[in-house]
């Protein structure tokens, strides 16, 4: 995180001196004026924006490729509401003020190697965090202007795009360990919900990852929708409503639903060795988390079967683990949530990259069908 901190050489001045210079350079810059832009316009623009908010709000949810530079701290950000709220607003922006004025010096440094980037500050709704960190940036030369509306302007957008989504899609489905995500990284145009989730929905999807937010997803996956052209096909993997913690759009999944199915396929073991590659269970943090997961399979498996592959486990057997718990488990599920489903096609991953190229000739001469037709 960029936090700002002290300046070490203004710690070493006499206080009033320093009090009165940080002062009036807040109360110049805050007379001052900036320009203000929508998110539209900032978007299509692609300046580098730049979150004022706390770190704890800018983890919860943030503009994609935004750096974070926080006014305040938490607490401190706690400290100005409750000021607010019992003392009114002129008794808040002096305390504010006295907070950030030692601050303003490292602030600029921080932001010194965007000083040839057009900024676009925000904060929660465009108020005065970032109305004067934009006002002190444009005192200072930068080219910058603040987000009219601040992050929640940027949310309400995300949402309105997200609950309007209307788009041709490719939908991947197949077996877990099948490699839908290894077809998919060599597919283009694509989106991979499972990354921008950071949950694999396979048979140890939220292990080595730390899930997002569902903000966060939302507005990455609005952030990757806007690098496809159009109404442009696209390739996608199928998943259900839920993708670990986060729920995807009620109008992506219909589109997905209505996108054309592509089921992938192949043999158990070659499964089974793509899931043990990829997870990797070699220390025991990981080893604690898949016994973890195969404990809370115990109503489903029974007792003496949970047992047994928890000792498969703890002898170091990790591919006898998967390999039991996608026989007996996980196939016989997919099976029974994907009856029904109707495919345009069948493709053997076993070759990765002959699956890859099948897939992209398919979308090349759907491509002309839907030429032909306009």
């Amino acid at each position: 995180m960029l936090q700002p901190q002290l300046n070490p050489q203004s710690e070493h001045r006499a206080e009033p001196a320093t009090s009165n210079e940080f002062q009036s350079r807040i109360e110049e810059y805050l007379q001052g004026a900036c320009d203000t832009v929508g998110i539209e316009e900032a978007l299509a623009q692609g300046g580098l924006f730049v979150d004022v908010r706390t770190f704890e709000e800018h983890q919860d949810g943030a503009i994609p490729g935004a750096v974070n530079v926080p006014l305040f701290e938490h607490l401190e950000r706690e400290a100005i509401g409750m000021l607010y709220k019992h003392s009114g607003p002129a008794a808040a922006l002096e305390h504010g003020k006295a907070l950030v004025a030692p601050r303003i010096d490292a602030l600029l440094q921080h932001l010194s190697a965007f000083r040839n980037r057009s900024l676009v500050i925000y904060c929660a709704r465009g108020g005065m965090r970032s109305a004067s960190v934009a006002r002190l940036l444009h005192h200072e030369g930068f080219q910058v202007c603040q987000l009219v509306g601040g992050y929640k302007h940027f949310r309400q957008h995300v949402l309105q795009f997200l609950e309007n989504l209307s788009w041709p899609l490719i939908v991947l489905h197949g077996r877990t360990g099948v490699g839908k995500t290894m077809v998919l990284n060599r597919l283009t145009p694509s989106l991979d919900l499972e990354d921008l989730a950071q949950h694999r929905s396979s048979l140890f999807g939220g292990i080595h990852r730390q899930p997002r937010t569902q903000k966060t997803f939302e507005g990455l996956l609005f952030h990757d929708f806007l690098k496809i052209p159009l109404k442009s096909p696209c390739f996608i993997e199928g998943e259900s409503r839920k993708v670990g913690p986060v729920y995807l759009p009620n109008a992506l999944v219909e589109a997905m639903r209505q996108g054309r199915l592509v089921l992938l396929t192949a043999s158990l073991e070659t499964r089974v060795r793509r899931i043990v590659d990829e997870y990797r269970v070699v220390d025991e943090a990981s080893r604690r988390e898949v016994d973890q997961i195969i404990c809370s399979l115990k109503p489903a498996l029974g007792g003496k079967r949970v047992d047994y592959l928890r000792e498969r486990l703890k002898q170091g057997d990790t591919s006898e683990v998967v390999r039991v718990l996608l026989h007996e488990h996980y196939d016989p599920r997919y099976e029974h949530a994907m009856r029904g489903y109707q495919y345009v096609m069948e493709v053997s991953t076993e070759d990765v990259e002959m699956a890859a190229k099948q897939l992209l000739e398919y979308r090349r001469d759907l491509m002309q069908d839907i030429d032909n037709t306009e």
